[in-house]
């Protein structure tokens, strides 16, 4: 009864079953420091033991139970009985030796999730589960599986990963619905060992050589439209009746950008005939530029680091959700549906821009940052910002990055020593468990994160657990990319103008020609495309496009071998091509770059092109953020799919839309 009491008065993701959704969430939501501590087996007063008893007997028609991320040693023997209907069942994080013999009569399960328990066998049972379609046995204690796996005919992923396996049954080359099996990191013999090496598609062939069988896998997305929160300021009022009226209103200052009464109200304010969209079309790519970066980097967030074959295994082609984002030591560091330091870093470059009056100065930009960078955003409840890009770390710890932004970034590149940095998969923080630091955005009451950031005058900057994706080269990680394509909307109609002040930002931390070219290429489309001069359904068209931004880019990139590499990246023509998985160089800026360049050409939806992109791992929400700027902007933020932006954390999206009105305000857009 105790522990009944403990689930009630400490989960605040407890839900009863209603006869709507049945469903029940016993589940513990973590920040970093409390995922650290229970993967290394440290029992926490809110984890539970078992399952409230008086539950049980409520639970007859419950379709989805979570009960992950807690100390539970074993299952009821009656939960089949008192859960007939269970379609999803998540028991992983626990410390189960065993599953209840009479598991194969949840005749309705779907999906088992078991990973990082003890499993040691496998009940008889299990193998009758005619409808599972998801099975996750990883991080368990398994020596065999049975042959009767065979029966599990509508098994279509099976992750087997991190186990004590010798051998795999050649009866699962006969489950025929089989697409994704991860099998690595177990104690196999060659030639299994090696197989499994070359990946899941390898492995199933290999298996399937005695059945002759063969497995297929289709991916498919859509989209939507959506209507902006807009909250007009003092130049265009609530009161304009209709979109027609505010549309002349808009170009009747336009004509009067002289005024300085208008030029004081909206510093912004393009002049007449700057663009051939309409104010309302003007405004939605805008918008689309914003929230299509801002859902790159948050759903990207799901695929980062991981291999095709994990990608395939944790998530459908089609579509993910934010509540499906698989929860390990890289991705619970941020909440649901939150965006990552990409998009963090591109609002402090809007705020930058509306604090300046829309002028951009690298100075000011450079103490916002470093700001951002002990704080965080503090009216979010950050404690300090979470920074991925290695080179962004360096330099802001540069003594002279303050007073002088770009010697400080020539200096941290011209280092003797470069040092490239290495990281499999998703292992990014610290492994063994050494650094206690948490999350700082989420940190708990116990957390000594606020002390360690006012101290940081005289010691490093980051904790040595901040994840840091890689690049071989020093320098030339996308960490300059991810923020750049706001700068393309201030003084959209002189480009040159843009060029200068992309060139200026970007130096604030990246030097390197190719970083500054790849910079000035996403900025310089973005302002064409909101020129409205080029037609975006035409594939010539954008082209043509493409071809001005490389010409006015490459003029950044004095060597020619580097020209030729910038061109290579330019001219891939299918994600496939880019290699996003490339070891010890996923966040290669070029790459990026070239994810944005093959959303601006496709002709596919956003969610579409976006779960394409996703499912070829890497460094997705960075590879996300920067196609969905393109993207958006092209697109438009009526066209972003409803789902995914309204997944986007409540707390943050309405306080970017505050910032988000100003802007639309300083350049005068109803």
């Amino acid at each position: 009864m105790g522990n009944t009491q403990q689930a009630q008065g400490v989960h605040d993701s407890f839900q009863l079953m209603t006869d709507k959704t049945r469903e029940i969430n016993l589940a513990r939501s973590l920040n970093y420091r409390q995922y650290c501590r229970h993967v290394e087996g440290k029992q926490e007063d809110s984890c539970l033991t078992e399952i409230p008893a008086n539950l049980l007997s409520t639970l007859s028609l419950t379709e989805r139970m979570n009960i992950s991320f807690n100390m539970i040693p074993e299952l009821p023997s009656t939960l089949p009985l008192c859960c007939p209907h269970l379609v999803y069942l998540d028991i992983s994080h626990n410390q189960l030796q065993n599953l209840p013999d009479d598991i194969g009569h949840i005749l309705h399960l779907e999906t088992l999730l078991v990973k990082y328990n003890q499993l040691r066998r496998l009940p008889y049972s299990l193998f009758h589960l005619t409808r599972l379609l998801k099975l996750d046995l990883s991080h368990n204690s398994l020596k065999t599986i049975s042959s009767e796996v065979i029966h599990l005919e509508s098994l279509e992923k099976l992750n087997v990963s991190k186990n004590r396996l010798t051998a795999l049954p050649s009866s699962l080359g006969g489950v025929k619905t089989l697409k994704v099996l991860l099998a690595s990191e177990n104690r196999f013999c060659e030639p299994l060992q090696k197989i499994c090496e070359y990946g899941s598609d390898e492995l199933l062939a290999h298996l399937r050589k005695n059945f002759n069988l063969s497995g297929q896998c289709q991916m498919s997305g859509s989209a939507g439209g959506n209507m902006f929160p807009r909250v007009r300021g003092n130049h265009l009022h609530s009161s304009v009746p209709n979109p027609q009226s505010a549309q002349v209103q808009y170009i009747q200052a336009q004509t009067h950008t002289a005024n300085t009464s208008s030029r004081i109200k909206s510093p912004l304010l393009p002049p007449r005939g700057a663009s051939d969209l309409e104010a309302f079309m003007l405004r939605d790519r805008i918008l689309g530029l914003l929230f299509g970066a801002a859902i790159g980097d948050a759903m990207g967030l799901a695929t980062c680091c991981m291999t095709s074959d994990e990608c395939r295994f944790h998530y459908g082609g089609e579509n993910i959700t934010y509540d499906e984002i698989l929860q390990d030591e890289l991705r619970v560091r941020w909440k649901q549906g939150d965006w990552t330091s990409n998009f963090d870093m591109m609002v402090l470059l809007l705020e930058s821009v509306l604090g300046w009056a829309g002028v951009l100065d690298e100075l000011e930009f450079a103490r916002r940052l470093r700001a951002w960078c002990l704080h965080g955003h503090p009216e979010l409840g950050d404690k300090a910002g979470l920074v991925l890009s290695e080179t962004v770390k360096q330099v802001v710890e540069h003594p002279e990055f303050l007073k002088n932004p770009h010697i400080a970034a020539t200096s941290i590149m011209t280092k003797s020593n470069i040092h490239v940095y290495a990281v499999e998969h998703n292992s990014l923080g610290n492994e063994n468990g050494d650094d206690d630091d948490e999350n700082p955005s989420e940190c708990s009451e116990d957390s000594d994160s606020e002390s360690y950031c006012e101290n940081q005058t005289t010691g490093p900057l980051f904790p040595s657990s901040h994840p840091c994706i890689p690049s071989k080269l020093f320098g030339t990680d996308n960490g300059e990319l991810v923020q750049i394509a706001i700068l393309g909307v201030p003084y959209f109609h002189d480009v040159e103008e843009v060029e200068a002040n992309t060139a200026r930002i970007c130096k604030t931390t990246h030097g390197r020609p190719v970083c500054v070219a790849a910079s000035v290429l996403v900025t310089n489309l973005v302002a064409q495309m909101l020129q409205g001069r080029s037609d975006l359904t035409c594939h010539k068209s954008v082209e043509e496009m493409v071809s001005r931004a490389v010409t006015i880019a490459t003029k950044h990139i004095p060597d020619s071998c580097q020209q030729e590499e910038f061109n290579r990246y330019v001219n891939h023509t299918s994600l496939s091509s880019v290699n996003f998985r490339e070891q010890f160089n996923m966040s290669y800026s070029l790459k990026a770059m070239s994810a944005g360049l093959i959303a601006l050409k496709s002709q596919q939806s956003f969610k579409s092109f976006m779960m394409s992109l996703f499912m070829e791992g890497g460094d997705s929400n960075s590879n996300g953020c920067v196609a969905g700027a393109l993207l958006g902007c092209r697109l438009g933020y009526s066209r972003l799919p409803p789902d995914w932006l309204k997944g986007l954390r409540k707390p943050e999206t309405d306080w970017l839309n505050v910032k988000i009105n100003h802007f639309l305000d300083m350049i005068g857009l109803p």
